[in-house]
């Protein structure tokens, strides 16, 4: 039992660590778009990209929250 309860708590702090990663990274979204739309940035790809990298960068433990699947990866390169 007592091996199933730590399982429990330590998805549940990751959750929370996941939360603020992705709260940090919408902000950082929609403050950068605000910025390709003043002409900061030339594209809005660009603009994602730069969020994402200045998200990780502050908080290196969300690398393991925002990449992406597998089975995302395996789409794209195929339309290619």
């Amino acid at each position: 039992m007592r091996h199933k309860s730590l399982k429990i708590k330590s998805k549940s702090k990751r959750s929370k660590k996941n939360g603020k990663c992705r709260k940090y990274l919408g902000k950082k979204i929609g403050i950068n778009m605000a910025e390709y739309k003043a002409g900061r940035w030339s594209s809005p790809a660009q603009a994602i990209a730069v969020s994402y990298s200045e998200t990780l960068k502050k908080f290196p433990h969300c690398k393991q929250h925002l990449k992406r699947s597998k089975s995302r990866k395996r789409k794209s390169a195929m339309k290619m």
